[in-house]
């Protein structure tokens, strides 16, 4: 199904999308929250710095050039969590803001590669001027790629990794964020001990990226992984299964997560259980900050910015515009650590909001208020 939505911003619609999602779990680079007034640069797809390119390779100076206005579609591969929610309420505002923008489509194929064949075949049919895709698995869409492709329409790849014939990719580095948790771990046990990992759900391209990054970072250690579980980025399914390994008394002296909602869980678990805190890596997400301020706990959080369809945005934009832009942009921001997190934790916000964000303070306040 294809869902079109006005350029106007449906406030009360996301706050009850909001209250219904659970949230989910988004070194080198330094991550500064971009000013309103960078912002208000709409030709800068980096989004004040959130954004770099990765590599030299650029696409052809009017490559995908057309005369505007334009339409455009977000082909998404899923929701059912709040980061994703707001990555596409970021998407509908910068959307707004763009007045060669006359008409956007945005799907969601509900984690079913077979239905985002569809949704593309769909959009295909709506004479769009090009699509930013967030794909099911990295190949599930090459083929209906390559039938855009034949039309000169780019796609915009977004979140996660493929390998078919799109323009651009705009992408947060999944095993960096992985390995922000792995080395923190490493340094706080120095080197040894034993961890839980929780996962995300099993087979998810990011999912698998992140694990990856995390088991990169404890070679070479004496750190072993004495219980790894799915916990689906959910905090329900998360605190049945960290309930049941507190229960079993397997040893943990610290435990990486890849996403901070199954973190909350298992703080609750560990508090309900009167079980002091082991070290625990987190997401930057207002919830977690919440939790980590309560608790003193030793933590750090990785970014995977919401702001990314802003850019993916911007980024198409510019290919319709006729300019030459990096093929691959990445965002890998350092981490959030005991001595920064405060710097971006909003306690006047709901849990439910995410940083770094494109959207205007007065947006972010009407959405996640308390």
């Amino acid at each position: 199904m294809l869902t079109f939505f006005p350029k106007e911003v449906d406030a009360m619609r996301l706050r009850r999308q909001l209250v219904l999602t659970a949230i989910v779990g988004a070194s080198t680079i330094a991550f500064v929250a971009p000013a309103r007034s960078q912002m208000d640069n709409l030709s800068d797809y980096t989004l004040g710095g959130v954004m770099s390119p990765r590599g030299t390779e650029r696409t052809a100076p009017n490559a995908f050039k057309k005369i505007g206005p334009y339409r455009i579609a977000l082909v998404g591969a899923g929701v059912g969590n709040s980061w994703i929610v707001q990555s596409f309420e970021e998407a509908k505002v910068e959307v707004a803001r763009h007045k060669d923008i006359v008409s956007y489509v945005q799907t969601n194929a509900e984690w079913q590669p077979a239905k985002q064949v569809s949704d593309l075949e769909d959009v295909l049919t709506k004479n769009v001027d090009a699509v930013i895709l967030s794909t099911v698995t990295p190949t599930n869409a090459n083929a209906e790629i390559e039938k855009f492709a034949a039309k000169k329409i780019p796609v915009v790849v977004l979140g996660t990794g493929m390998t078919g014939n799109y323009a651009v990719e705009v992408r947060g580095g999944a095993e960096h964020f992985g390995k922000v948790g792995g080395d923190f771990l490493v340094k706080a046990l120095h080197g040894k001990g034993t961890v839980w990992a929780f996962r995300g759900i099993a087979g998810a391209e990011e999912e698998v990226a992140r694990y990856n990054g995390f088991r990169d970072a404890l070679k070479g250690t004496q750190i072993t992984i004495g219980a790894e579980e799915y916990g689906d980025w959910n905090y329900a399914k998360s605190k049945q299964i960290c309930q049941n390994l507190v229960l079993s008394g397997k040893p943990v002296d610290g435990i990486w997560f890849s996403g901070a909602e199954m973190t909350r869980a298992c703080v609750d678990v560990f508090q309900q259980a009167h079980k002091p805190l082991v070290p625990m890596t987190g997401e930057g997400n207002n919830g977690f900050f919440r939790i980590w301020k309560e608790t003193g706990m030793n933590s750090v959080a990785a970014v995977f910015p919401p702001s990314l369809p802003a850019s993916a945005v911007r980024v198409t934009l510019a290919l319709l515009h006729g300019e030459s832009v990096p093929k691959h942009l990445w965002s890998e921001p350092a981490a959030l650590t005991n001595d920064t997190y405060q710097k971006y934790y909003r306690p006047d916000l709901n849990d439910n909001y995410w940083v770094p964000s494109s959207l205007p303070d007065s947006d972010v306040k009407k959405l996640y208020a308390k």
